[in-house]
């Protein structure tokens, strides 16, 4: 089953300056041709230390990106546009 969430890297929430406010990031995905741009939500949860910081709806980020469960994505975070970008997917090999 697929998570609600995902949780963003540090360096990632720490780039998009998540700490001073939840806000929403601009999620492109370069991966799709033509390429999908689409404003994404943000959310804080409590950890030992602080909190971290995850992307809401999840699952239509999956749906929309084409990504499916084991793929493995590659992406970057721009942080002069606040961009998280889907560079690269690739795709899982399932044993039948």
């Amino acid at each position: 089953m697929v998570a609600e969430d995902f949780i963003l890297p540090d360096d990632v929430s720490a780039m998009a300056k998540l700490h001073l406010g939840l806000t929403s990031i601009t999620i492109r995905l370069m991966h799709l041709s033509p390429p999908i741009e689409f404003p994404n939500g943000t959310r804080r949860e409590m950890k030992e230390k602080g909190y971290r910081y995850a992307l809401r709806s999840w699952l239509r980020f999956m749906n929309t990106a084409g990504i499916e469960v084991g793929d493995t994505v590659y992406f970057c975070f721009d942080e002069l546009e606040q961009h998280l970008i889907v560079e690269r997917v690739v795709p899982h090999i399932r044993c039948t």
